[in-house]
């Protein structure tokens, strides 16, 4: 016989004591609801469980820091839980590393329906309806290793729906090998599906990204489970702004389409994929040689401006931080093969970039001319390939915009706009 359903949230990563990150100069009328954004995104969550009628709520770890967040942070929570606790919705709560038990105020209780796991072992907890077992719970706080240990998630076979719930770097293979029906995974701010079918694998990721970095839609997962213990997993996206790059390709650009239509069509079609949400958005835009005087620093800077006025002051505001151009993929093949300077340059360049720079030393000019610079010395030692490429191409653009003896306005000391990087 087919038992009971249940129903549940997984959620995470909130980082309450965390800020919004990339922006500056930012309208007066999105500073203050770019404050409140994760807070708002956290409650969402809390109103969706009301909403659905979810048995329990999985939260996986770094909720917030309550030393970092003050009394607003533990008040905040409580009222939530109260509010689950009224509509007895039960909450089971691992812990990551800014939300360690031990920094909970001894002097403020969790209510009844809350449980927060301990750190020293996994704990089963058994959630029942009326007295009938349907879900085992199995949780452990993070103790401050980086691995989740997934041979201390055992049990004994019976008929409830297993899950697991931890927070930190998780290991597909080895948690396939154990006997759970769900694993509630938080510890990446950005959703992951490490297993898309039975045993469920989920990281749950964070309800409001705070950088380009945590790009995309935020929020968390509802899981409903059948009597046969099927589950059906429903992304619910609660984030109030959702940071996304664009990038304007050069074919647009060489066939003479025009930047601000481009723009203007992107980002229509931006908000009809985003809801109401506000959108950030940082726009990268690949250009010829041919055509690369056609966005010169003055050109960029009033872009912005344009795309700013006419976008960024609406009830579903679209702000751009700034504009990028990016250095041009490929350089004419006949200036590699000339014999010139120019030439060898470029076959020297097309060697490194294939190298990743490790054919060169620089320290022994830079040490030279800035003894003991720590920004330098940070770029150097940097062997990340995507900053060593972008590194490289920026170089070689220098190297023939001076060897071609004329600027094609590429380089300008500010490439970046809107007061972000230079």
């Amino acid at each position: 016989m087919a038992k009971e359903s249940i129903r549940f949230i997984h959620a995470g990563d909130f980082h309450l004591e965390r800020p919004m990150q990339d922006l500056l100069d930012l309208p007066e009328h999105l500073k203050s609801q770019l404050v409140d954004a994760p807070w708002k995104a956290a409650e969402t969550i809390f109103e969706t469980a009301i909403v659905e009628n979810v048995d329990f709520v999985l939260l996986a770890g770094d909720i917030l820091n309550p030393v970092s967040c003050g009394a607003a942070g533990p008040a905040f929570l409580l009222e939530q839980f109260e509010k689950l606790n009224q509509n007895k919705i039960q909450v089971f709560w691992a812990s990551g590393t800014v939300d360690d038990p031990e920094r909970w105020p001894e002097a403020v209780s969790l209510p009844p329906n809350v449980h927060l796991f301990s750190k020293k072992q996994v704990e089963p907890v058994i959630y029942r309806r009326n007295g009938t077992p349907l879900a085992t719970i199995l949780g452990r706080s993070n103790d401050g290793r980086e691995s989740i240990r997934a041979a201390e998630f055992q049990m004994d076979e019976d008929d409830t729906y297993t899950i697991g719930l931890a927070h930190g770097v998780a290991e597909r293979d080895t948690l396939i090998s154990q006997r759970i029906d769900y694993w509630a995974l938080g510890g990446n701010h950005q959703r992951q599906t490490l297993h898309g079918e039975a045993p469920h694998m989920r990281v749950c990721g964070t309800p409001q990204g705070r950088s380009f970095q945590e790009s995309g839609a935020h929020g968390c997962y509802t899981v409903e489970v059948d009597g046969n213990h099927d589950a059906q997993i429903v992304s619910t996206d609660v984030d109030l702004f959702r940071y996304i790059t664009q990038t304007l390709d050069a074919e647009d650009l060489a066939m003479g389409r025009d930047i601000r239509q481009l723009m203007s069509k992107r980002i229509s079609k931006l908000q009809s994929e985003n809801g109401t949400r506000h959108l950030i958005i940082e726009w990268k835009i690949e250009m010829d040689l041919e055509n690369a005087a056609m966005v010169g620093p003055a050109a960029l800077e009033e872009m912005l401006g344009w795309v700013r006025r006419e976008y960024g002051h609406g009830a579903c505001s679209v702000w751009s931080t700034d504009i990028e151009v990016l250095s041009p993929k490929t350089f004419p093949s006949k200036w590699q093969e000339e014999d010139t300077i120019l030439g060898d340059f470029l076959r020297t360049a097309t060697d490194t970039r294939k190298a990743l720079g490790k054919n060169i030393n620089l320290k022994p000019l830079v040490e030279c001319e800035t003894p003991g610079t720590p920004v330098w010395q940070s770029l150097l030692d940097n062997d990340e390939p995507t900053t060593v490429t972008s590194m490289l191409d920026k170089s070689t653009l220098l190297g023939v915009d001076m060897l071609r003896g004329h600027k094609m306005d590429l380089l300008a000391p500010t490439r970046r706009f809107g007061g972000m990087k230079s």
